[in-house]
């Protein structure tokens, strides 16, 4: 559904906004009230949550939960059909979108090889992001 065409209150466009100013990034519903509180929004928790599963109803919006001592995570993703696999840094927590032609390659060896079907939309590989990398690189010269 084409977000430009429905009609969303103040407060639905200011969490629409910050979660596509976001650049792709996933942010939980305690940082979307924290910048919204910095920007003077107010804007309960509860309104945010309903907000953000509205947006998700739409397709708008992916929800994903990391593991059970997280929270969920949000992303902007507008129109696009393809589900992303997703990198999680185990120092950082920054999680990013992976966009590789080999992962269906793995999927469908599992697939025939193991009899197993995985599920692209909730396929999280843990690791350390090069950022992070660069900064163990750099404490340990």
């Amino acid at each position: 559904m084409n977000h430009a065409k429905t009609y969303h209150t103040k407060q639905q466009n200011a969490i629409l906004q910050f979660l596509i100013a976001s650049d792709q990034k996933y942010h939980t519903v305690s940082q979307i009230a924290e910048y919204l509180k910095e920007r003077g929004e107010s804007v309960g928790l509860t309104t945010i949550y309903r907000q953000l599963d509205k947006f998700q109803k739409e397709g708008i919006v992916q929800k994903i939960v990391l593991d059970g001592n997280s929270g969920a995570c949000y992303q902007y993703v507008g129109t696009q059909e393809e589900s992303k696999f997703l990198l999680k840094c185990e120092d950082c927590g920054d999680i990013m979108d992976m966009d590789c032609g080999h992962m269906s390659e793995l999927y469908e060896h599992v697939r025939q090889e193991h009899h197993f079907n995985v599920n692209p939309h909730r396929t999280m590989f843990y690791g350390v992001c090069e950022k992070c990398l660069d900064k163990e690189k750099k404490g340990n010269s």
